[in-house]
């Protein structure tokens, strides 16, 4: 069992067995409706996404394909465009991958948009392969207790990157993933005694989708990015690593706010 991020992409692969997952999240289909009432006018992405996704499952020869959290984007309601292409968007996937959501914090109403075969989880997570050793997570809520017993969770949520300047003023901003140790005291008193194993470590994946904003963890991140786990303190921010797409380690968090 092994988790590799795909390189120069927001996605992750898992090998459990024979079985090969890729793992993406935080899409954000349908986010355009959004933008428009702001003036922004941009064609629908999900015919883009959908082709970046086949590419990837075929490339990487992947049995399943697991959304982690936030296929869609309006909330509480869903938008006509949504309404009217993710069906569709889950039908052409299904050709190609078997298809799995966990459920993150903007998939309400998903379940009438998802063909009866995508399989559909919880906010609290999901293990894979038979010894479970790691578990799928949106990031909004805290870990069930199977999590806990993983070796590694993958969340998403915070759309993790960092922001470079240079001298002019010139800036740009990169998705990146972070790598972190749990922190067990704070677990404790959440979860109270049931914690009987060491935590299992966690990886933050970047978000899919290049048009919605996030946590630049080397400045002060808006509180709408930040899950529970981070506000109680049970993650601990400055300590984690974070890499970019291509695998470059830029350091811990707390270095890079320097």
């Amino acid at each position: 069992m092994n988790a590799v991020p795909v390189y120069g992409s927001p996605a992750l692969l898992v090998k459990t067995g024979r079985e090969r997952t890729l793992v993406v999240a935080d899409l954000h289909l349908g986010i355009e409706s959004e933008l428009a009432a702001k003036g922004i006018a941009l064609p629908s992405q999900i015919p883009n996404v959908k082709t970046k996704l086949i590419e990837l499952v075929k490339k990487h020869k992947a049995d399943r394909l697991i959304f982690l959290g936030d296929v869609k984007h309006n909330i509480p309601i869903a938008s006509w465009q949504e309404w009217q292409e993710l069906p569709g968007f889950f039908e052409e996937l299904a050709k190609f991958v078997r298809v799995d959501v966990v459920r993150g914090n903007h998939d309400g109403g998903l379940e009438g948009m998802a063909p009866k075969h995508v399989a559909i989880h919880g906010a609290r997570g999901v293990a894979l392969g038979k010894r479970k050793h790691i578990g799928l997570m949106h990031g909004h809520t805290w870990p069930s207790l199977e999590l806990l017993n993983t070796k590694l969770i993958v969340i998403a949520h915070n759309h993790p990157a960092v922001e470079f300047r240079d001298e002019l003023g010139g800036r740009i901003i990169e998705p990146v993933w972070l790598r972190v140790k749990l922190n067990r005291s704070k677990f404790q008193k959440k979860l109270g005694e049931r914690i009987r194993n060491d935590l299992p470590e966690l990886l933050v994946m970047p978000a899919f989708s290049k048009l919605v904003g996030g946590a630049v963890v080397n400045r002060e991140i808006p509180e709408e990015y930040i899950g529970p786990m981070f506000k109680a303190g049970a993650v601990k921010l400055g300590e984690a690593e974070a890499y970019l797409l291509d695998g470059t380690l830029l350091g811990k968090v707390a270095s890079l706010r320097k």
